[in-house]
């Protein structure tokens, strides 16, 4: 099975050195969605904004996805047009 490194970023860098051996490149997708969501749930939320980002490297050390997720919250809703 091939084996991917999954680097996370959330204002502090991890870069993974031991991989994770899944199937192809789309559970490699799920794995990542699943670990941006992971780390969206545990940022501490100070207002503003909350980005984290996953950078996925094959065992050759190539780079074959990045994904990242932003969220933002306005202190007052938009108007909704009609």
């Amino acid at each position: 099975m091939p084996l991917y490194y999954v680097n996370r970023f959330d204002g502090i860098a991890v870069i993974d050195d031991v991989g994770i051996e899944l199937p192809d490149l789309d559970a490699a997708r799920d794995h990542v969605r699943s670990v941006l969501t992971e780390m969206m749930n545990a940022e501490r939320w100070t207002g503003g904004a909350a980005r984290c980002r996953a950078d996925v490297r094959d065992a050759s050390g190539r780079p074959v996805l990045e994904a990242s997720l932003i969220l933002t919250m306005s202190p007052e809703p938009r108007q909704m047009r009609p």
